[in-house]
């Protein structure tokens, strides 16, 4: 159970995947309908259906990849591969989904971005699942995993200095329009998918599990049985799992609301319907968030480590929730620049939330080996991303129905009625940061403190050696 601490290499070798698992993940719910709506006038309600779509393909491939990446055994180890592949494919199909003609109907673009995005999705699943999964099984002690996810976190916020500015970069005078500023993005995104991929592939040592010469024999029995496809559904069981997956889905809907539906808020509220100031200021405001991100990280290691990893969790996704409710205030036609401190509030949230609870789904692994004779990180990390995938385009079908229910008309630009901008505002503060109230409130009865976390470690590590025992004899 005990394994060698992570240098520090290794540590950012495996950080830098987390800049290509957050861009591939977040990117497309991003640009999609802001090029889709904004450009080619196409439904926000048909862009929501091309997102549930692909999240319902992602409930059969998330899993289905989790239980193979958990079976596999090869010389490079039962992540590498598929993280390779996933990232040149996702890096490919990128560029396909921008590809499209102009002048077709509503329905055909809804077709054809149905199909790419399916590949698209298919792709990222190959390259976000092992990734997550190889995260869980990198350290087996308590506070080197949640400094791991630090490193993951750091990556994940230099992804985010790049996001904001993407749509900045399609509305550059040099293109022609922004549907081929976007062709042109797509090119360079993949080539920073590939390059931040090679982290992990090259950085990170191979889990000794993973090694095909100690895949369980007859005559090598393992403390742990292999992996089968029922351990899919049994995982749903896991109870401390199942309360972080449900912390983390409400975490990414209070959180990541605020990118899909806030841009349009600050175009036609904040900056009038002034398309280059708003895409100006969205990406300093993208800059203060993941500089903010950034400078959390140690905070919240320290508070991790002083009060415990639910705990902390709990505090910091509150002074989130109190973030979302601050749009109330900063985003505002007399001052709009002050939208561009709104983020930092929240920016806390969000690193507190990608370190701590992917830190606690590896205590989680830990729990189910004990009381369940497994070892799922394939499985968990399948589980996980397709709930951040879920957060992801719920935020995007989200925001498209807040537009229309908030009596949003495209046609008027920045000079919308009163209340509804006011029913937008409401909506994009109020509705997230109940989201993160509930999870902070569902960390109550998470029940894997730092001493339980004890007590399963030296358990594990007792059963490990009466099974050497047994083998001897």
């Amino acid at each position: 159970m005990s394994m060698k601490p992570l240098t520090f290499w290794n540590k950012l070798g495996y950080g830098a995947g987390a800049l290509t698992e957050n861009n591939v993940q977040n990117v497309v719910n991003i640009m999609l309908p802001l090029i889709m709506f904004n450009y080619m006038g196409v439904s926000p309600i048909l862009l929501g259906y091309v997102f549930a779509i692909s999240r319902l393909w992602d409930t059969i491939t998330d899993p289905l990849m989790g239980y193979l990446s958990d079976r596999t055994r090869s010389r490079f180890g039962r992540r590498k591969p598929y993280i390779l592949i996933g990232a040149v494919l996702s890096a490919f199909s990128f560029w396909l989904i921008w590809m499209f003609p102009e002048g077709k109907s509503q329905m055909w673009y809804f077709w054809y971005l149905t199909a790419t995005c399916l590949l698209y999705y298919t792709s990222t699943t190959l390259f976000c699942v092992p990734y997550i999964s190889m995260g869980y099984e990198l350290s087996s002690d308590y506070n080197e995993r949640t400094r791991l996810m630090g490193y993951r976190s750091l990556f994940v916020n230099c992804g985010a200095f790049i996001l904001p500015w993407m749509y900045w970069f399609t509305e550059r005078s040099w293109f022609d329009n922004p549907l081929q500023g976007m062709r042109y993005l797509s090119v360079i995104s993949g080539v920073i998918f590939i390059l931040f991929a090679l982290g992990p592939l090259l950085l990170t040592p191979t889990h000794p599990s993973d090694r095909e010469e100690e895949r369980p024999t007859p005559g090598n029995s393992a403390p742990c049985e292999r992996v089968g496809l029922m351990d899919i559904f049994t995982a749903f069981r896991v109870k401390p799992f199942m309360i972080l997956v449900a912390v983390l889905g409400l975490s990414v809907f209070g959180l990541f609301l605020v990118l899909s539906f806030g841009l349009n808020l600050l175009i036609y509220y904040g900056c009038g319907g002034d398309k280059e100031f708003a895409s100006r200021l969205s990406g300093i405001g993208g800059l203060v968030s993941a500089g903010s991100c950034i400078a959390a990280i140690p905070l919240v290691n320290f508070v991790a480590k002083k009060i415990g990893k639910s705990r902390a969790l709990m505090v910091f996704l509150l002074l989130g929730a109190l973030g979302n409710l601050s749009i109330l205030v900063l985003i505002t036609p007399e001052m709009p620049y002050l939208s561009i401190i709104q983020p930092i509030l929240g920016a806390v949230g969000v690193s507190a939330m990608w370190i701590l609870i992917s830190a606690m789904v590896s205590d989680s692994c830990d729990y189910d080996e004990l009381y369940n004779h497994r070892r799922r990180e394939g499985i968990f990390g399948a589980i996980i991303s397709w709930t951040c995938k879920l957060g992801y385009v719920l935020c995007s079908i989200g925001g498209g129905y807040f537009l229309v229910w908030s009596g949003f008309e495209l046609e008027l630009g920045g000079e919308q009625l009163p209340e509804t901008f006011l029913n937008m505002r409401l909506m994009m503060s109020c509705i997230p940061a109940t989201g993160l109230i509930l999870a902070a409130g569902m960390l109550f009865f998470y029940p894997l403190s730092r001493e339980r976390m004890a007590q399963i470690k030296e358990a594990l590590e007792k059963r490990k050696i009466e099974t050497r025992k047994n083998e001897i004899n």
